[in-house]
């Protein structure tokens, strides 16, 4: 049901290797953005992404050097487009820890941070869990509300025991395969 490794992180993974936390985290609030956008609009990704580097090359809101810039724009590339390749079964895992909540009505900006934590929590397997979950509880802190990162955390505890217990059968199927 879970593929632990996605083709994008062996396409993206040696280009974000050495990529430090601070970078990672601007990746993420860039991502974030992109995830967010595409889900109000329904544009096409491309699109999406190609207006958002526009206008932060337009406007350098983050006033950030050339170097780390680059490196945030690759990582959040894999983040965004992992996110998306793997929609499906990051929302059902999603659906299966949130108790009484439909994803649909979750607060957008609660449900992007939710797929893109989730989508780190599955699928790559250099970030530990535990700073997935913190820098998703940051996003909220920073997007949206007091709230909605407890309720983030107590979703992403859940999601966290589901992705290792997706990982532990897939090592029991590698080893027994």
């Amino acid at each position: 049901m879970y593929d632990k490794r996605s083709s994008l992180e062996e396409e993206f993974g040696d280009n974000c290797e050495g990529v430090d936390m601070r970078t990672r985290t601007l990746a993420r609030m860039y991502a974030l953005q992109i995830l967010y956008k595409a889900d109000v609009t329904n544009d096409r990704i491309d699109s999406v992404l190609n207006s958002f580097w526009q206008l932060m090359a337009d406007l350098n809101i983050f006033r950030v050097p050339e170097d780390i810039h680059t490196q945030a724009k690759q990582y959040a590339n894999l983040l965004v487009y992992g996110t998306l390749e793997n929609l499906a079964t990051i929302n059902k895992a999603i659906i299966d820890c949130a108790e009484h909540w439909e994803i649909h009505r979750m607060p957008i900006i609660d449900r992007c941070i939710l797929r893109l934590a989730t989508y780190e929590l599955f699928y790559l397997i250099d970030v530990p869990p535990a700073v997935s979950i913190n820098e998703a509880i940051e996003l909220a802190k920073n997007f949206s509300t007091e709230e909605s990162a407890k309720f983030i955390n107590a979703i992403l505890d859940k999601v966290k025991n589901l992705a290792k217990e997706a990982a532990q059968i897939e090592d029991l199927w590698t080893v027994s395969g």
